[in-house]
């Protein structure tokens, strides 16, 4: 909670300085400002908060009366203050000042008309414009939504966003991630992959997008695995939308399961989900693993050195193990100890040969 303070009172600093800015912008610094509004809709709701405070408080204890700073905090107590020259008196009637209610209406339109000028109808008509969030190797990101749900990137991945008032729709494009949704029992939160539909309402799950298929793991609540049929190799029905497969399944709290690319669900006979979430810590958890899937993982978080298998056949060594993700070489160091297998290290890269 108080890192989320931290990063609240941040967002409000910033949004009282575009506001300051764009009193006297240049081009590129408006260019700049429509930038960071179509970052995060919560950037939109911060600034349209601090317009609205500003012209409040021009026709409030013109006279300065009263302690501005606690009027701040009565209206909008995430509004940062910046210094600046003081308000002078107007002629303004004090009914004005008694009636400040009034502007409540007026003046959020005014902000949400001034935020169109510049481009932005998209974003304030309930955010339908599309955003993408990505993380390069080794990245991880944490990402909150305008309903407080909580999105936790994992190293190599990308997700887009449909949220507005009806519906929040998440498209998990490639890699992993973490989802802690807010509940709304009127807009369900559906993550969609190329294989796999999962539905939610308040919980907490894991969705990863792999080479063989879709892994869901559910550390809180229940949610709903609807499977795409040949998701993998792109099928569509002639809607042109991905042909569902019409059975589904529930997974509760601890449960596990993998769907395919030919649209079937296979649970984990004996899941272990803070297993599957230990990359949080950057931590890589195998269990008689391949040792293909180990250097697909680790080459998730790693530029440098690179893992590569030569003439190794799939599905042939098998191990298990925890590893710190950053670090290759202590599998490399493992695989050494192997007598049919010979590792050689040069320019960036770490080969795994059969010998």
């Amino acid at each position: 909670m108080k890192l989320q303070r931290q990063i609240d009172r941040l967002l409000a600093q910033r949004a009282s300085e575009w506001h300051e800015i764009l009193k006297d912008a240049t081009d590129s610094q408006r260019a700049a400002f429509v930038a960071w509004l179509k970052q995060s809709p919560l950037h939109v709701q911060e600034y349209l908060e601090t317009v609205y405070t500003d012209q409040v408080l021009k026709h409030v204890d013109q006279e300065r009366l009263e302690d501005v700073d606690a009027l701040i905090a009565q209206i909008a107590p995430s509004v940062v203050a910046l210094d600046q020259e003081p308000l002078m008196p107007s002629r303004q009637s004090k009914r004005e000042g008694t009636h400040w209610k009034r502007w409540r209406v007026g003046l959020g339109a005014a902000a949400g008309l001034a935020l169109c000028v510049l481009g932005l109808p998209l974003i304030v008509k309930h955010f339908e414009a599309k955003q993408e969030y990505a993380t390069a190797l080794g990245e991880q990101r944490t990402i909150q939504l305008a309903d407080s749900s909580i999105v936790t990137l994992n190293a190599d991945s990308r997700i887009e966003l449909h949220v507005n008032h009806a519906h929040r729709d998440i498209h998990l494009v490639r890699g992993e991630a973490l989802f802690r949704v807010a509940h709304d029992s009127r807009r369900p939160f559906t993550v969609s992959t190329k294989t796999a539909v999962v539905t939610a309402v308040g919980t907490q799950f894991n969705v990863y997008e792999r080479p063989n298929g879709t892994q869901v793991s559910v550390l809180e609540g229940r949610v709903k695995i609807t499977p795409i049929a040949n998701g993998s190799n792109g099928a569509k029905s002639g809607a042109g939308t991905p042909k569902i497969v019409p059975a589904t399944e529930d997974l509760s709290a601890g449960q596990e399961a993998q769907v395919t690319p030919d649209g079937v669900i296979k649970r984990n006979a004996k899941p272990d989900v803070t297993k599957t979430v230990a990359w949080r810590e950057r931590r890589l958890i195998f269990d008689n693993a391949p040792l293909e899937d180990m250097v697909y993982e680790f080459n998730r978080y790693n530029q440098s050195p690179r893992l590569l298998l030569d003439g190794v056949p799939p599905g042939s060594h098998h191990y298990n193990g925890i590893f710190d993700a950053a670090d290759p070489d202590s599998l490399a160091a493992l695989l050494s100890k192997e007598p049919d297998l010979i590792v050689e290290r040069r320019d960036g890269e770490i080969t795994i040969r059969k010998r």
